[in-house]
């Protein structure tokens, strides 16, 4: 039995014997053979039910890899990189031994780490030490004052996903303003704006192509 492989990018996999497609394209029984298969999404069964199958490896060049733990799985690349950091997240926010949250702080990205802290920390104080903390200090000092300036909670809460209306919005505008929509539905100009530069922003059912804003003189 050979190994599977999830990857972004198959090109040094394009070596010695290959094919290559979007649908297995041959018998992955074929000894030094390589079969790089193109999906999307695969599924975690489509990919083992082939395991058995392929006597060398079976590449899977895809966006997102299904979530397998088997001795002939390897991801490569990015997914080789991607890991969970919830538990040293909750240790930073729920440990009240601070030195020991610090140990774990410090394995965290530091912007990941702000979008829990802010949901878990609403003290001014320490947000406006933050700011001129991150305009001089190096990253260390950083992870430092968050660890040891939170006061740890009982329960983390995690971040909120962003409503898609929020997340496209026209340039400009807040989105605290509740009467943009009504302007960009009621002055063709306004709308035309949005066209040209963020027709994903539109409201739903109005027009993608432009209008005509002749009116009356």
């Amino acid at each position: 039995m050979g190994v599977l492989i999830f990857t972004h990018d198959a090109q040094k996999y394009r070596e010695g014997f290959y094919v290559e497609g979007n649908e297995v394209l041959a018998d992955p029984m074929c000894a030094d053979l390589t079969v790089i298969v193109h999906k999307k999404k695969p599924t975690a069964k489509e990919c083992l039910d082939w395991l058995p199958y392929v006597a060398y490896r079976m590449v899977w060049v895809c966006e997102t890899a299904p979530k397998i733990k088997n001795e002939s799985v390897i991801f490569d690349g990015k997914f080789a990189s991607q890991k969970s950091y919830t538990r040293n997240i909750d240790a930073t926010m729920r440990w009240n031994d601070r030195k020991k949250a610090h140990i774990e702080c410090a394995k965290v990205p530091i912007p990941l780490m702000l979008a829990f802290l802010r949901e878990n920390n609403k003290d001014m104080r320490l947000w406006r030490g933050l700011a001129k903390a991150f305009t001089h200090t190096p990253e260390s000092f950083q992870q430092a004052l968050i660890a040891y300036s939170h006061k740890p909670v009982r329960r983390m809460n995690y971040p909120k996903k962003k409503k898609k209306e929020e997340s496209e919005l026209p340039f400009g505008v807040r989105s605290s303003d509740m009467h943009w929509r009504s302007i960009i539905e009621q002055d063709v100009s306004s709308a035309n704006h949005v066209r040209r530069h963020n027709k994903a922003a539109l409201p739903k059912n109005m027009k993608k192509t432009a209008q005509n804003e002749d009116g009356w003189l």
